[in-house]
């Protein structure tokens, strides 16, 4: 017991030493750069702006019309003009001009109703691209939370697996003293120092694995790759989780499932503003034309006019070749698609939602059981080490009692990290990780 002691304080300085030499980095602040960079959530919110940009009165026809034009036109021709009198006029090189302009001003003020239904889903539409922005930033959010973790995963492996060297290192050194004074034989000596490399090896592709996982975590927060960094995390485990009031949140806050129903809702309404094309439309327009013209040849040297145009008008299409009856059945079979994909996904995410639950509990209950596994384990690996020193047992016996150390610890610490992964799945799934992170 001494010994684990020595060598998690010796854990504890190294981690120190490593948080000096290296930027810290904890999850919170993870989150948070990943919010600000990540370039999914950009052009996520990109889309989102675009949905609102298009939630507008203009766009929906209840906003008027005003066009205005201008034209100034100039001429330079030559004519010949011959008279009912005999006189004739000949002009070469004439020039004129002419300068027109007019402003029009159209307000269609009742449409049948369709102008009412197309805002409401340009609303219908803006709330999916929320839903649908909130569900990307809470899968990065999980993602981000998952390799964090994992990182932290793999820097503990790394110190179990230097944990195992010293071991090792403390074996040959056995194994070396017992040979020099012809206790043991030399091919004891020899597998100890062959034992000892494999578990260098091992802690060198450790390390490959911790850097990629820091590689993969920069790329979620959209900053440099190369970027070396040590977690600073707190393992507090939550293990209070209740499946119904997960699968009751869900139904409620799931932002893929919210963003489902706003399609629903959307492609309901499409029908709606078919059905206000079978009513009159009407009207009111106001115009303004000016023009003048300047000649130097012809009847008119100049004409100037001015004057104004106003009316109501009104339309209503009685047959079009049944496009539109064919169009509000293809919106009715759009609408119920909708329901039926709401429906599908909602299936789907219950699935998820409750194999993850179960998997939840499971590491849960293993995780107690690994806690006693890796207890029985270094008391065993203590009394092998004792035993070997003194010649009572094989140097087979002792390194599995070694290697079976190192297992237990990985078991356990996979179970742990299996509890955590498995909350931040049951959160999301459940649209309450932003309130959780």
């Amino acid at each position: 017991m001494k010994r684990c002691l020595i060598f998690l304080f010796a854990i504890s300085i190294t981690g120190l030493i490593k948080t000096r030499a290296q930027d810290t980095l904890e999850l919170a602040t993870a989150i948070q750069i990943g919010l600000q960079n990540n370039f999914d959530i950009k052009i996520s919110e990109g889309q989102t702006q675009i949905a609102s940009n298009n939630n507008t009165y203009g766009n929906a026809g209840f906003l008027p019309t005003l066009d205005v034009t201008a034209a100034k036109r100039y001429t330079k021709e030559n004519t010949t003009q011959r008279f009912i009198s005999g006189d004739e006029q000949n002009r070469n090189g004439a020039k004129s001009n002419s300068f027109t302009a007019g402003g029009v001003f159209n307000w269609t003020v009742f449409d049948g109703t369709t102008m009412f239904y197309t805002k409401n889903r340009l609303e219908e539409l803006e709330k999916q691209g929320f839903a649908i922005n909130e569900s990307v930033m809470q899968n990065i959010i999980a993602q981000i939370g998952i390799e964090f973790y994992t990182v932290a995963l793999e820097q503990i492996r790394l110190g179990l697996l230097l944990q195992n060297i010293r071991l090792s290192e403390e074996r040959m050194e056995i194994a070396k003293n017992k040979y020099e004074f012809g206790k043991a034989s030399k091919m004891e000596y020899l597998q100890a120092q062959v034992d000892l490399n494999n578990d260098k090896s091992n802690h060198m592709i450790q390390q490959q694995r911790l850097a990629a996982s820091k590689t993969a975590l920069n790329e979620l927060l959209g900053r440099d790759v190369t970027l070396d960094f040590y977690v600073v995390f707190d393992p507090e485990l939550n293990t209070g989780l209740q499946y119904e009031n997960l699968r009751t949140s869900m139904e409620n806050n799931n932002p893929e499932l919210l963003a489902s129903l706003y399609e629903i809702n959307a492609s309901q309404l499409v029908q709606k503003e078919l059905f206000g094309e079978r009513i009159p439309e009407i009207g009111v327009n106001f115009g303004y034309n000016y023009a003048k013209s300047e000649a130097q040849a012809g009847f008119l040297l100049s004409r100037q006019s001015s004057g104004i145009n106003y009316g109501v008008s009104a339309s209503w299409n009685l047959f079009d070749g049944f496009n539109l009856n064919r169009r509000i059945q293809n919106a009715k079979i759009t609408a119920e698609n909708s329901e039926l994909n709401y429906e599908a996904i909602k299936l789907s995410l219950e699935r998820e939602l409750y194999s993850t639950f179960i998997s939840y509990q499971n590491n849960i209950q293993l995780r107690v059981m690994e806690d006693e596994n890796r207890k029985v384990a270094q008391e065993n690996n203590e009394i092998a080490i004792e035993r070997y020193s003194v010649g009572n047992s094989s140097p087979l016996e002792l390194r599995e009692a070694q290697l079976n150390l190192l297992e237990a610890n990985l078991r356990f610490l996979n179970a742990a990290y299996n509890i955590k992964t498995g909350e931040i799945a049951l959160l999301l799934l459940s649209g309450q990780l932003v309130k959780e992170s």
